[in-house]
Order: structure tokens, then sequence, then C-alpha cells
């Protein structure tokens, strides 16, 4: 979800390809770890590693190296500069980039199928796939941070609205209609509401796949972007801009960020990840701002699929450490470990983790668990990333410009970026 992480495919590129053929010599049992983690994540994170170190009894240990910014730049020059850690996170939608352009992660698939701790077959469907390209499964995904919709039963109370259940079967078509019916009623400082909040995110794969459509298909080839059930999802976007369901995007930046326009009672519905902290958010409040918060799983889509975008991030192993079976162990423990320290784990039946890792989340665990079972990253290639990518064309000739002008023609601007994407495949080497 952090924008800051991404690099541009050119620059991932120009530092990485350049030395791809070795690293530096290392210890067999000491693994180097990168993260992006800072402040309290890392000290959280921290005390996570010394609990797996405490627990090999000297078999491996495992250190951090954090990069707290400009992070994959400056993993980039690591890896460029023969000095690569043995794991490193990486965000799902630069899993095909690094396995397949850079070569420079190693196949999970075998260790993890013959695993009897962490059992491929352990993790949910949906979060597996983030971390597969060309059938392999190229690192440990170690979070769960699925869409669901944050909503604020006091105003829909207020407007005399029953609200979805945690696994409602409302459609985008009742969501509309309920945003619709929530908009221009005022909350208690008399200020006026709207339905929802949409500013950019959440991410436009979330509007394609509700009218049954996405950018890629499932098999990691064709372009779907203007197919029918596509366009049908753009029209869903289109019309929560065209009847003014959510704010200007001047209007959300304007009171600081969509959150707050959640937070504040300025919108009553929110589509956000599991990891938003609302529920702590909402309880620094004075007592008169305050409210209570209900759950819900994201629409069912038109052609009765279900689907919530699922952010998630892995673990890798570099391929200097394919013949090291310690570095797989030491892999997994740490894998295993943050299971029990963020949210959600992304594997089956955990559910009692969610509320002992943050017990604020105590009441959305049911629409979690209920998620969790449909929720799925994008079918993500290696043309995705970077500045002459697919995802760069889809936020600025596409989602950019329907967020500032609703009455933006999205059927031709996705017709162009589909035929740019089709012949971005067309020159893979």
């Amino acid at each position: 979800m952090n924008k800051k992480l991404y690099l541009s495919a050119s620059i991932i590129g120009a530092f990485v390809l350049s030395a791809c053929q070795g690293t530096t010599s290392q210890s067999s049992n000491i693994f180097r770890f990168a993260t992006w983690a800072a402040g309290n994540e890392l000290v959280e994170l921290r005390q996570v590693v010394d609990r797996v170190n405490t627990g090999a009894n000297g078999e491996y240990q495992i250190e951090i190296v954090s990069i707290p910014s400009s992070y994959y730049v400056k993993l980039a020059v690591f890896i460029g500069g023969n000095q690569a850690p043995d794991f490193f996170w990486l965000t799902q939608e630069l899993i095909p980039k690094y396995a397949h352009d850079l070569k420079v992660l190693v196949d999970l698939t075998d260790p993890l199928t013959a695993s009897e701790t962490l059992n491929i077959d352990d993790y949910y469907e949906g979060v597996l796939k983030s971390a597969k390209y060309n059938d392999r499964v190229w690192g440990l995904p170690w979070i769960a941070n699925p869409l669901m919709i944050y909503y604020n039963k006091t105003l829909f109370n207020q407007a005399g609205i029953t609200p979805p259940s945690f696994d409602s079967d409302w459609t985008w078509q009742e969501f509309i209609e309920i945003a619709e019916a929530l908009t221009g009623i005022e909350n208690h400082r008399e200020e006026k509401v709207f339905g929802t909040v949409i500013d950019g995110w959440p991410n436009i794969e979330t509007f394609l796949w509700s009218g049954g459509g996405d950018v890629i298909g499932s098999d990691y080839e064709t372009i779907e972007l203007d197919s029918e059930p596509s366009l049908a999802g753009l029209n869903n976007l289109a019309t929560i801009l065209k009847k003014g369901l959510t704010p200007t995007k001047s209007e959300v930046d304007g009171l600081g960020g969509n959150n707050v326009w959640f937070e504040r009672q300025r919108a009553a519905m929110f589509m956000g990840g599991v990891q938003d902290n609302f529920e702590f958010k909402v309880g620094l409040l004075p007592p008169s701002d305050q409210f209570e918060i209900g759950y819900a799983p994201m629409p069912v889509n038109l052609d009765q699929s279900r689907s919530a975008f699922n952010w998630t991030a892995s673990t890798v192993m570099h391929k200097s450490r394919a013949d090291n079976p310690l570095a797989y162990k030491a892999l997994e423990a740490l894998t295993m470990s943050i299971f029990d320290w963020k949210i959600a784990p992304p594997i089956k039946n955990s559910e009692d983790k969610i509320a002992q890792n943050v017990p604020l989340k105590i009441n959305a665990v049911d629409a979690i668990n209920f998620t969790l079972n449909f929720a799925r990253s994008g079918n993500y290639i290696p043309e995705w990333d970077g500045t002459s990518g697919i995802n760069h064309r889809l936020w600025y000739d596409l989602y950019y410009k329907m967020i500032l002008d609703p009455n933006f023609d999205y059927t031709t601007a996705a017709r162009e970026i589909a035929a740019f994407s089709r012949d971005l495949i067309s020159k893979r080497t």
C-alpha cells in the first residue's frame, strides 16, 4: 500500500542486473534479513527475531538489516554490490520482477511443500498466490491485509439504515444505494456526511473486480482491462463519483487524508485493510466524538463472485542461499514467529491470533476471517511495476483522471492502456 516502497523497474534493473553473478562469501549459519520496519515496528520485530534466535539454540542466527527509507533503492544497491541480504521483504507486485527478470530469488516451492511445520496448504489460497509466479512459490507470505468495509454504526442508525452483517451478501448496487442515502445527512457537529471516501484508494482493481473484470487474466497473459466486465466495474466507480457520494480529491486532502474523513464522522463507510487502526484512533477522541465501528465484507461482484484486494508481503531468499537447507529452516521459523505478531496471519485456523495480537480488533475477527477466504492479490507480471509499466499507466491515465473528473472517458482510456499492455507483453524476452 505504501507507494514510497515502489521503485521503477529501470532503476532496479540498473543496479541488480549488473551484478547477478554471485555474492560475497557468507557464514553458513548467520543470515542477514532486510526489512523496511522502522520505529516501534522495528523494536517489535527485533523482539520477534530474538525469540527465533533463542529457539534456534545456536544452530543459526538471524541479523536484522533495517532500511527504513528508500528501501528498494538501497536493497538494489546491496544486491548490485554483491552484498545481498539472505532474506528480505518484497510486496506482492514485485515478486514476478525479482523472480523472472532479475532472477535473484530462490524457488521455495519444494521445501515449502515438503515442510512438516508450515505446509503449503496452510496458507489461504489468495495469499499464497501473491508469492507465486509461473506456478512456483518465491517467498513465504507473512501477513494478510484484505480490504473490508468499516462503517459508522451511529450514522447508520441516524439514517435508519440496517447495516450489513460480517458475512453479508450485499451487492455493489446496494453499497451505492446506502452511500446515497447517507450522503447529505449531518453528523453531531452539523457537518455534511458523505457515504464513502475514494481518493485513489482503494486501488483500481477493487472496482474492476466489482464488475467481474480484471487488469490481467488468471493466466497472467490475457489483458482484460477493456473487457465488458471490467468496464462495468469502472462504471461502479464512475457512478459513485458522479453522484457525489465521496468528497472530491481536494476536499479529502484538505482534511488530512481519506482515513481522517472516517475518523471525524464525515464519511460513513471506508474501504480499508484489517491493519487500519481506527479502533485505536477513535478511542483517543473526546467521548462526544467517539462512535461504534461496524465491519462488513466487500460487496458481491456483478458476476456473483467475491473478492477483496489483499495487500500482502513475503520474505524471500536470495539465490546465494539456494543450496543451504539451514537457510530455509531459519526463514520458516522467522515467518511463523511473525504470525504471532502481525495481523492478519495469512494461514488458516488462526482466528485466535488476531485478537491475541491486536486485542482492539476483537469485534472485527468474524469479518476478517470471513474475508480471508476470498481475499486475493492482483495477477501481477514483470511488466506491472515501474514508470514504464502497466500500473503507472493505470494510475496516471485512468484512475487519477476519473477522480479529478467524474465525466472522464474511462472507456477510451481503458482501451488505450489495454493495447499498451498487450504490446508490452509481446516484447517480453
